[in-house]
């Protein structure tokens, strides 16, 4: 019962429009009701003899007697003022709780998605991006349908059925016992078939959320699919989830084809015991024929709306195993809870230490006993053969992650007493995999900072050497880049995020390899930029290439997650330490490109 709760939670905020639904919904019970009712009137009005002049009740208990000569008025302005009233209602109904169920569903995704935006990094390392958009998409659009479409069928048949067994009651309560008889039976598959749909659907949201996964990869890494041939094994593995997917569905289609029938047929069974019990009152004069008419015709009403609610159940159950998946992300822990402090900081003012610094994923150590300190506007570099820890250390400084010993000081204060939003926001990271939207360059350069003006937008990027080609492409500044800055070169996409970081100003500066993808021109012309960008900021910088670091102040040298040399370029070469090995290393291999061997 949680899950209903929370989800009719959502409700809330408009309860005012529920409650008009509701309304309107009991009077498209109630008509439907008296459709039912005054069928039996309108037949013994309809057969009754020339010279008879029958008085006829067209309310319940006889409350109203008319004659037929009224009956005759009376007739066709009820009949018309009922369907007008049934139409009006159903429309009316259909919208408000329509309107009622988008806005719901609206706030769901909203809500699931600043929800997957404050979750913590470790959380997206053990959810690939496909699972987390079907979440936001498939299992929101379940919700959906169960919002907009299906608890709005449960009401309305609901209060039908209530209407209806009223009026067959209100007829004859000794023949609607014989009708209502096989009730208790029919509700059993509603439930059995409901709890096995359930099931089914969490397992085939699951799968398509593989999908969905799949998809996403070979459609990001469609360079490297093609590169290598690997169509035909991309296709095989979306092939085989696929069919696993298709296997859940048809599960579900199984289910919804056997329930129907079997409703039917206990359905028949009530409608077997109600003719036969009604043809042996006839037969003793207990019952007029008229009468049966009518009440058989409530009857045939009363279980439509009651096979109706089969097919609306196993809707539910897919709507609520769609709920389940979504909820299931709100309940996660996200990053404001984890990461808390409430110190406020507004940059380095000293230094920053790190002080017996550990790091661990799962059972994996990446970190080691970290021990450094850096001073205001100093430039460390960080440098070790891949896998050494290099970008696990720098992602500790802005709470990517939160170190599994030791502590993280800056001015002498533990980060984790920081509050985590300003302590980012003092953060600027320069990465070798740049992170570009698609849209504008000026929107990109300003991102974070609506407000922020033309001239120091402009300003940013003459200093991260990008104005010239921005000012070259087709609309300027309100060129869209596309999704990933695909239109830009890899240069241009570069400076772009440097300008980026020079227009944050941020006091910290990360720089993950910045240039290393980058041919030897448009390094030179980044190079201009990053060295705008450090002027005054404390940097760490994590360079591939030990030409680039030879100028920092402390060149830090990690292996297998440990610190094993630290010094100056010049300190650590006369050592002839593992920094000096690389460093000749690559000497040697440039020597050897630069002479054709």
């Amino acid at each position: 019962m949680d899950i209903y709760k929370r989800l009719f939670g959502f409700l809330s905020p408009y309860k005012g429009l529920s409650f008009f639904a509701v309304i309107c919904m009991f009077s498209y019970a109630l008509t439907n009701g008296a459709m039912a009712y005054l069928i039996g009137p309108v037949l013994k009005f309809l057969f009754s003899s020339a010279g008879e002049e029958p008085e006829i009740s067209l309310i319940p208990f006889d409350l109203v007697v008319l004659s037929k000569e009224e009956m005759m008025v009376a007739v066709p302005v009820i009949i018309i003022v009922v369907a007008a009233v049934k139409g009006l209602t159903a429309f009316a109904q259909s919208y408000l709780l329509g309107r009622i169920g988008l806005r719901v569903v609206a706030d769901v995704r909203q809500k699931l998605y600043v929800k997957i935006l404050d979750m913590p990094m470790d959380y997206f390392l053990r959810n690939p991006t496909g699972e987390l958009s079907s979440r936001l998409t498939n299992d929101v659009s379940w919700i959906q349908n169960l919002t907009t479409e299906t608890i709005a069928r449960v009401l309305k048949q609901s209060l039908t059925i209530v209407v209806l067994l009223c009026v067959v009651i209100g007829m004859d309560w000794r023949l609607s016992i014989a009708a209502l008889i096989v009730f208790p039976l029919i509700f059993y598959p509603l439930v059995r078939f409901g709890k096995r749909m359930k099931k089914v659907s969490i397992k085939g949201q699951t799968s398509m959320a593989s999908l969905t996964a799949l998809l996403q990869e070979a459609i990001t890494g469609i360079r490297i699919v093609k590169a290598y041939c690997m169509e035909g094994y991309e296709a095989g593995r979306f092939g085989r989830e696929n069919e696993e997917y298709t296997k859940y569905q048809l599960k579900g289609i199984v289910i919804k084809a056997l329930s129907s029938p079997l409703i039917e047929i206990m359905g028949a069974v009530g409608f077997a015991a109600t003719i036969w019990y009604a043809a042996y009152r006839i037969q003793n004069g207990t019952l007029a024929p008229e009468s049966f008419i009518s009440f058989f015709a409530a009857v045939m009403m009363l279980y439509q709306p009651i096979k109706s609610l089969n097919g609306v159940n196993l809707s539910i159950q897919q709507g609520l195993a769609g709920a389940v998946r979504v909820f299931e992300v709100l309940d996660e822990e996200c990053e404001r809870d984890i990461m808390t402090g409430d110190k406020p900081f507004s940059g380095v003012k000293g230094s920053i230490e790190f002080r017996d610094v550990s790091f661990s994923y799962g059972d994996k150590t990446v970190l080691k006993d970290i021990n450094f300190k850096v001073d205001k506007g100093q430039m460390l570099a960080i440098v070790g053969m891949s896998g050494s820890g290099k970008t696990t250390l720098v992602n500790l400084m802005s709470r990517f992650h939160d170190v599994s010993a030791g502590t993280i000081l800056i001015d002498g204060e533990d980060i984790r007493g920081l509050k985590l939003k300003e302590l980012r926001r003092e953060t600027a990271i320069v990465s070798q995999n740049v992170v570009l939207f698609n849209d504008t360059a000026r929107k990109n350069v300003a991102y974070g900072d609506d407000n922020i003006s033309e001239a120091a937008i402009r300003e940013a990027t003459a200093a991260a050497n990008a104005h010239d080609f921005i000012e070259n492409l087709h609309d300027g500044y309100d060129t869209v880049i596309g999704e990933a800055g695909v239109k830009l070169s890899g240069g241009e996409r570069q400076r772009l995020s440097i300008a980026r970081a020079i227009l944050k100003d941020a006091s910290i500066l990360v720089m993950d390899e910045a240039t290393s993808a980058l041919d030897t021109e448009s390094e030179i012309e980044v190079q201009k930029g990053l060295g705008n960008l450090m002027k005054g900021r404390t940097s760490f910088v994590i360079a591939h290439r030990l030409s680039t670091v030879k100028e920092a102040d402390t060149i830090l040298v990690l292996k297998e997650g440990r610190l094993i040399e630290s010094g100056t370029h010049v300190e650590l070469m006369e050592e002839g330490g593992e920094y000096s090995r690389i460093y000749r290393l690559q000497f040697q291999r440039s020597d050897k490109a630069a002479t054709g061997q």
